[in-house]
């Protein structure tokens, strides 16, 4: 775990900061080179992630996490048009069927860590519960359960989610990524008008609590000024990228103080349960679509048990619908956050009858 959101701003931190980006960037721009699908988000989370395993990473900080998410946010507002809801009338259903995909990603994961790996069973719970980690975490230590164990379950999920969901895509379309028509931009000008009303509606969303308010905020002030043709191009590639490589450097330098020494001595189970995750929610995005009639890239990112964030932004980056997928996340979150405590209390009696 880092302590990145309280470290002292000085000129080591700054120096450390713009190294960890540059390798980001780095990363990003090989993967981008050797045409991996999703490469600026993927390729710059393995690289960060790696300089931190070596002890050279520096956490990334608040404001530039901000610019992440808000550049992200922008991008994917910029874009949304008609042809983005046309699958407003399948989200009842859909959401259903995501919540469905949370309760059997959830207990085919804990199966692993129950059956295979031998856990008690709310660690298994635990750390296979598909989101909110920070508050998992926290209820694991109040359990008495083994919290660095948790914290390396839930955070590895998400990098190996980054890297190997756009392969599936590519592989369910045919082995090749779409791409956007060829936009017409915003000035620079404009892109910076954007830029200020999305991180003020970002900060906004955010001071009421909305669950990943910077880039859903982003999403809204972005969408509102392109609908309203106050906008009248698309953000440029390079904001996207940018805002992927210091998204994918931050989940990268989450790794600064990682217990590795822990991550390959449960490396198994963790591939097996994130496999077991990904299979069934590979298996309700195909439901979706042949249900539904939702796009499948657009279903299993919405399912995946991933961080919203990076999520959203694959989503642009595989031109999925990237409102299907915030909305379906955000769904995620509240009904994980309403339901977690109920359970929790549930586990805490049976765990008690048991000792009696």
């Amino acid at each position: 775990m880092t302590s990145s959101d309280s470290k002292t701003f000085n000129l080591k931190n700054l120096i450390g900061e713009a190294l960890t980006l540059g390798v980001g960037a780095a990363g990003a721009g090989l993967f981008l080179l050797l045409n991996i699908p999703g490469g600026a988000m993927s390729g710059s989370v393995v690289a960060v992630a790696t300089l931190s395993a070596l002890g050279l990473a520096t956490p990334i900080g608040g404001p530039l996490r901000v610019l992440g998410m808000a550049s992200i946010g922008v991008a994917i507002g910029s874009v949304v048009g008609p042809d983005t809801l046309n699958h407003v009338a399948a989200y009842p259903a859909s959401m259903a069927l995501m919540a469905l995909c949370v309760v059997a990603m959830t207990l085919a994961s804990a199966g692993v860590w129950r059956y295979l790996m031998g856990w008690s069973p709310s660690m298994a719970l635990l750390a296979s519960v598909p989101g909110s980690m920070g508050y998992i975490v926290s209820v694991s230590m109040t359990m008495g359960a083994d919290a660095a164990k948790v914290a390396v379950v839930q955070m590895s999920r998400v990098v190996f989610l980054v890297t190997l969901l756009p392969f599936v895509i590519v592989w369910e379309q045919g082995g090749g990524a779409p791409s956007l028509a060829a936009p017409a931009f915003d000035s620079p000008l404009m892109v910076a008008a954007v830029m200020a009303a999305g991180i003020g509606v970002g900060a906004l969303f955010t001071k009421l609590g909305v669950p990943g308010g910077m880039i859903l905020g982003a999403i809204v002030a972005s969408a509102g000024l392109h609908i309203g043709e106050i906008a009248t191009g698309r953000s440029p590639d390079w904001l996207m990228n940018g805002g992927q490589i210091l998204l994918g450097s931050w989940v990268g330098s989450r790794f600064v103080d990682f217990n590795w020494s822990l991550f390959f001595r449960i490396i198994v189970g963790t591939v097996l349960a994130v496999g077991a995750a990904l299979l069934v929610s590979v298996a309700f995005a195909w439901a979706a679509s042949q249900w539904l009639g939702v796009p499948f890239g657009a279903a299993l990112i919405g399912y995946a048990p991933g961080g919203q964030e990076a999520m959203v932004a694959l989503a642009l980056v595989l031109n999925v619908d990237p409102i299907f997928v915030a909305t379906h996340h955000l769904g995620r979150y509240f009904l994980i956050n309403m339901s977690l405590p109920f359970i929790v209390a549930w586990m805490r009696r049976t765990e008690a009858k048991g000792e009696e």
